[in-house]
This record gives C-alpha cells, structure tokens and sequence, in this order.
C-alpha cells in the first residue's frame, strides 16, 4: 500500500472526507486537514479504531441483553369472529412459518487476516479481473493467486460495499439464500403410523408397463369395484390381499424425473418391466439411472415369459452388467417372472413390493398441515385447473389452503382414485383437488397453509426470490467461459443423445479422453434416442449440457428446456461435438498472466509540482516508457512500490511514451517517495487463455 492524502482515502471508502478526518482525530492521528498524507501505519491504527469501535457497541448492546432478558412473546388474542370462527381453528403444533426475508439486507463478508485475491472475490461474489482492477486503482499490481493483507482486503471489500466483519473463520456460517418453504410441525413426528407403500412402474417401450398396470388393476380394485378407477389419472389405489398399494402411472417415467429434479423423496419402490424376449434396452437403462439416483429400491419384473423367445437367464445377466444382481446369483435385487397378458406372478410380485416396503418401515405423520407432491396437473374445459396430488404428511382435508409453486387456492373437491369425493385423505393417497388457481408443473411441492395470508405471503416471498435468484447450478456456454477467474469448476457435465447405440459409445469414449489433471468431462447419462423431458429434468438436477448427435427434440421438452435455462446443442460431425467439448473445457482452465518490462527510467531529480507533487526527472537508461502502463520504483535493486504513472512529460508538453536515451518528467499517482538515484521500471501484464 502506498501514502495517500485523506481526501482520495475518503474516495476509496466513499465516505464523506470531513467525516474521516474527525474519525481520524478520535482515533489520535495527526492529520488536521483534508489534503495531509495518510501512511500504511496511520490506516492500520484507523482501521483498528473502527473495528474497536464496532467491538465496544456490540459488546455493550449483548451486556444489555443479558441483563435485561426479552420476555416471552404474548400475541393478544382477536375478537372471535362468528362466521369464520370455526374455520380458521388449526392446532397449535400444524402452524406453519413461513420464511420471510427482509427487504433490506446488508451485505457483510468476513475477512480474518491475509486472503487471497480469488478467494476475496468468492467472498464477495465478484470476478476475480473486477477485484484486481480496483486493487490497481489503490496502486497494489497483484494477480489472482496472490495474497493481499487484511487492511487491503477489507478497503476493496468496503469499495464494493459491503461490511466487514473479523469473526474466526469457523464460527462463520455463511447465509445463502434458499426457496422460501414452510415449516410444518406435527404432534406425532416422533410415533408416526405406518403407511402403505408409493410404487412406480418404469420400462422400456412395448416391454408390457401398461399391459402389467391393467392386469393390477382389473384384478385389484379399491372396495371390489370393477371399472371404478378413473384412467386419466396420474395415480391410483390397489387394495391387494395383504394391504394396499398406491401406484404411479408415469409415461416415459418423466413425472419420476421430474420430482428427482426437485429433489423429492416421493417414489419407495420402483418396479422395473423387462420383457423377457428383449432384455435390456436404453430406456430400461435410463429408468435404471434415474431409480439409482434417487436411491429407490428396485425390483424386476420380467414379463412376457409365455413368449417363445424368452430368455430369463440373460434378462439377469444384462442386468448385473448394470450391477442389478438378482437374489439366485447371489444378489439383492428381487427379479420375479411374470405374464402380464395371462396374469401370471401378479399375486407374487405385489407381494414382493409388500415385503419390501416391511423392511423399509414406511411411517408419515398425520396430525398436522398436509404436504405432498404435484403428480399431474391440467387445465379441464369445464372445471378449471384440475391437480392430481400424492399426500406424503398430515391430512389434506375440504376447505384447506394450499400452496404450489408460485400458485394459491382452496379445496373446493377431493377426489380419490375410485372417483369418488372424499372429506380428506392421509399419507400415500393420491387424489384428485378442484381450487388451485392455475397450473402447476409435475414434481412441485404443494403445503397447507394456516391461512389465506399466510399462503399470500409465502407466494409473494417465491415470487419475489425467482425474479432475484438465478439458478447457479445450470451452466451455459456464457456462463462456462465467465467461470475463469472464479471458482475452479473441474468438471463439464454433459448428457449425451444420439440415433445409433455404437455412435453413441463412441461419443463418450472420445470425450472422455479430453481432458487433463484440472478439467475433465463427467459423462451424467448417454442413450439411445430423442432428447426427451427426462433427460432436461436429469440436467436441471445434476447441471448438465444436453448433446444430441443426429436426434431432435419434441416441442414440449423444448418449451421445458428453454424455460430450465438448459443448453441443448445438435451436432452430425463428431469432430464438431469434441471440438466444441474442448473449447469449453479450455474455457474452465485458469489463465495465465505474463508480464513483459518495457524499459527502465533512472531518477537524477527531484522536483515539486503543485499540480503533480512531486515529479521526477528521469533518464530512460533501457527500452522506452509508456504512459498507459504500470511502473515499479527499485532502490538498491528492491522492488518499494508498484503504481500507476500519473503524469510523462518531455520537458511541458504531455507524451504517450519515451524512448531511450532520452529525458523526461515522471509523476508516479499517489507516491511521494521518490529519490534521486531510484530506478523507475514500466511493464504491462498480460492476461493469457489457455486451451487444451
């Protein structure tokens, strides 16, 4: 750091300069007038006023505290309102807070001792070349991985506005901003009932999904009643000889997906249908990526044994490959063949789920608020938005106030699986809701708020955090190149479609070789086939690019993928796609800065200027001396200062650059000391991209 007057001091801190000099007074320095230098020693004693100062009042403000304790809130009770009196009657432990954040936030960082220029810029949330301008204009020359002192540090913190603070480093806990969620209490968290078991059914195309869901449904109907399951919607009720099982009717499992992406643990079991005379194909594949990675338990069911070209055996040695172990060759993966079109091995595969879902134990608490998942969501002609919901705590009842998304409305009809209105409906059940005010996409969270306003408030705070918060996770090609002086992003996750299962082997074979010690690509899942919703929801949960190499997308996982953010990028020349992969990787490599010295100028003067301080009559002994670019002072070959050239001067008139042999007039910005003899050396630094 260098000497400076109080006034470009106030500047730097944008504080008004009659305020500091009083505060520089308090604190027992000499200065007496705005124009005085400020040394490195007088800002240290300042700053360690300040922070003293800072210390007493907290220190005072929690004396206060211990002795004289808040006392416990009181909320004076309302009148009683006649008609609503009855209605807006919730048990104490189902109240639901809601997370309000203020308005206004003050931005604080912790600094505890000498810091990093990257990792400063982490703290305070700017690009790493931002932070090294400004450390320039306070005349320090530093590069990324340098190291700055505390008083440094906290003068470019308090530049981009924000409030230092010097906790130890462990006791800092960093607050970050997340989607406004209730909390729900429940009086039977701890003694919880048990719950029958949510199962989704997953396959490839043709393997016999629908086939085996309406052999269980023709067989096992809710209350015997043959025909009485609704077929549209999205889930469903089967009341088998050991109990009941809730089953989730998922399409190209893109509602499974979709809830993986919102990070909802809604699914227990997954039944996996591979037909026997198939075996595994790249759907059955994808269905195996998404169940792993929602850490579900699985079970096989292999159907169409009654085929000739059935092949059980090889069913269960294409599944090992993909480390489902079957329980005969010693595995743990419950593989049961049956014949959906004979309704052959139902009974022992729904008793397969049942065993399962024992040794899971499955409990809910229902005495509180309701919350649960969105399954399906559409918007009927004659009665509005229609949402199909699976409750996962507490009791959804008639006339409660739920919550969506960024959607609101109350429960003008419950609808169960059978078609039939019911008053409310516990854990596991899925059924169908009439008063949402609009559509809400498949995987969202829904919570039964206390009130109207609360519910109001709670969507107000959601709304009001999308339109502030961009999500991070997703990484786009701006967003991959901006990444260089930030963060170090060793991995470039890439999702990976293509029309032919060999090109596509080819594809991650050959973008799995780029890459060195600090970048590589992270293959999240390659297949066979269009882009399709699941693989958007599996890039917006694992922040992934989307390839698709001779495949397209639908209009709906279009319209999905722009509105997620995520990138999806169609090549037909591989060399295309690895090229493109490798200059986004090079992208996340940390550049290189160079330095090259222009010249050397020795101090044979000294003068003093009114306009300029002091100025320096100076020999160029070396190369040439160019205005724009930074200096360094050397006496006895010792590096005492790095600045910025205030003023170049060949005898009075202003000149861009000098060259050897010649003499002229230097005035180095914010730096007194300067003595005859020193050397003055010009250099420019050099920002340089690496590539693989």
């Amino acid at each position: 750091m260098m000497d400076m007057s109080v006034k470009k001091l106030s500047e730097i801190l944008k504080i008004d300069p009659e305020a500091l000099l009083e505060k520089m007074i308090q604190a027992g320095l000499p200065q007496k007038n705005i124009d005085d230098a400020v040394s490195n020693d007088d800002k240290q004693i300042l700053l360690s006023f300040i922070r003293s100062s800072k210390t007493t009042n907290i220190s005072q403000a929690s004396q206060e505290t211990v002795v004289k304790p808040k006392p416990p809130t009181t909320v004076t009770p309302k009148p009683p309102k006649t008609k609503k009196a009855s209605r807006d009657s919730k048990p104490k432990d189902s109240k639901a807070e809601v997370k309000e954040e203020t308005k206004t936030k003050i931005k604080t960082v912790n600094i505890n001792g000498s810091i990093r220029v990257n990792d400063l810029s982490r703290k305070i949330s700017r690009r790493g070349n931002e932070v090294i301008k400004k450390l320039m204009e306070l005349g320090e020359m530093v590069s990324l991985n340098d190291e700055i002192d505390q008083e440094t540090a906290v003068l470019v913190a308090e530049e981009f506005g924000f409030t230092v603070k010097y906790e130890e480093e462990q006791n800092v806990v960093e607050e970050q901003l997340d989607y406004p969620i209730p909390e729900i209490n429940y009086q039977d968290e701890t003694k919880a009932p048990k719950r029958h078991p949510v199962v989704t059914v997953m396959g490839h195309v043709d393997h016999g999904k629908t086939s085996l869901l309406d052999a269980i449904k023709s067989t096992n109907v809710v209350d015997g009643e043959s025909g009485g399951i609704t077929q549209h919607l999205a889930a469903y009720e089967v009341q088998t000889k050991t109990g009941i099982i809730t089953f989730i009717d998922t399409p190209g499992h893109e509602a499974f997906s979709a809830m993986r992406a919102r990070g909802a643990n809604t699914t227990d079991i997954v039944i996996l249908v591979v037909a026997a005379n198939d075996s595994v194909k790249p759907q059955t594949i994808e269905a195996i990526t998404h169940a792993k990675s929602a850490k579900v338990p699985i079970i096989v069911a292999v159907n169409k044994i009654d085929l000739d070209g059935a092949d059980i055996e090889k069913v269960k040695g294409d599944l090992s490959k993909h480390d489902l172990v079957s329980e005969d060759w010693g595995g743990k993966i419950q593989v049961l063949p049956i014949s959906a079109l004979k309704k052959e091995g139902i009974d022992e595969l729904l008793d397969a789920v049942h065993l399962e879902s024992e040794i899971q134990e499955l409990k809910s608490p229902v005495e509180g608020l309701a919350q649960g998942i969105i399954l399906e969501s559409e918007l009927d002609r004659f009665k509005g938005p229609l949402s199909t919901l699976l409750v996962q705590k507490g009791l959804l009842k008639h006339g409660d106030v739920i919550v969506a998304g960024e959607k609101r409305g109350k429960i003008k009809t419950l609808t169960n699986s059978s078609g039939k209105q019911v008053k409310d409906a516990g854990p596991s059940t899925p059924v169908e809701i009439l008063g949402l005010e609009d559509c809400v996409a498949a995987g969202e969270q829904f919570f039964v708020m206390p009130s109207e306003k609360e519910a109001r408030n709670l969507t107000d705070a959601r709304i009001a955090f999308q339109k502030e918060i961009i999500d991070k996770n997703v990484m786009t090609t701006q967003s991959a190149f901006e990444m260089l002086d930030q963060e170090k992003i060793n991995k470039l996750r890439i999702i990976v479609k293509s029309d032919v299962a060999g090109t596509s082997e080819a594809i991650v074979a050959s973008l799995q070789k780029i890459g060195n010690e600090e970048v590589e690509v992270d293959i999240v899942s390659y297949g066979v086939g269009g882009i399709t919703s699941s693989d958007i929801n599996l890039a917006i949960t694992t922040g992934a690019r989307v390839l698709g190499f001779n495949v397209r997308t639908d209009n709906k996982t279009k319209t999905l993928a722009e509105s997620k953010g995520i990138e999806i990028n169609y090549y037909s020349v591989i060399y295309d796609l690895i090229e493109d992969t490798k200059r986004l990787l090079s992208g996340l490599l940390d550049p290189i800065f160079s330095e090259k010295i222009l010249g050397l100028a020795e101090v044979k003067e000294v003068f003093k200027s009114p306009k300029f301080n002091l100025v320096a009559g100076c020999m160029v002994v070396e190369g040439l001396v160019k205005r724009e670019k930074h200096v360094r002072v050397l006496r006895d070959n010792v590096v005492i200062h790095e600045g910025e050239l205030d003023s170049l001067r060949r005898f009075k008139d202003d000149v861009k650059e000098v060259k050897n042999g010649t003499e002229c007039g230097i005035g180095i910005k914010n730096y007194l000391d300067i003595k005859i003899g020193d050397v003055i050396e010009n250099f420019e630094q050099k920002e340089e991209k690496r590539s693989l």
